[in-house]
């Protein structure tokens, strides 16, 4: 259940290079975390200049006006290995697919338990993955 969220600045991204953002972030969803191609939440925001700051360096880094800010939430249980693996696969996807560097690229991943999450009808369809999660980790 990844809900993609991908901020980027006003004019810099055509349609056609946010569908390109848009596929590899969901490839890089299936590859890194096995999730099924209908499984495909995304929010694209396109945010004019004053309302898209941002620092142009930080930790060595440096950002042009090519940089997305994605923001990944999905049902929590992963390993530490799979959630640095999916960091690794959205960057090289993402950069490749939108001809960026590989510094505008800034990824945050939020997990939250499956009973937080209803796909619908007020249910918490997927409760039991948290739950098998915390019986694993105990």
């Amino acid at each position: 259940m990844p809900l993609a969220k991908i901020h980027v600045l006003e004019g810099r991204y055509t349609e056609a290079r946010l569908g390109k953002v848009s596929d590899a972030i969901q490839h890089g969803l299936m590859s890194a975390l096995g999730i099924p191609p209908d499984d495909f939440f995304q929010i694209i925001h396109v945010l004019p200049p004053r309302q898209f700051l941002h620092t142009r360096s930080f930790l060595g880094l440096h950002y042009s006006d090519d940089l997305i800010l994605l923001e990944i939430t999905f049902i929590s249980g992963r390993p530490k290995e799979k959630r640095m693996g999916l960091l690794k696969a959205l960057n090289d996807g993402v950069v490749a697919a939108a001809g960026i560097s590989p510094d505008d690229l800034v990824i945050t991943l939020y997990e939250t338990p499956g009973e937080n999450i209803s796909f619908g009808r007020g249910l918490a369809q997927r409760a039991h993955i948290s739950e098998k999660a915390s019986r694993v980790a105990s």
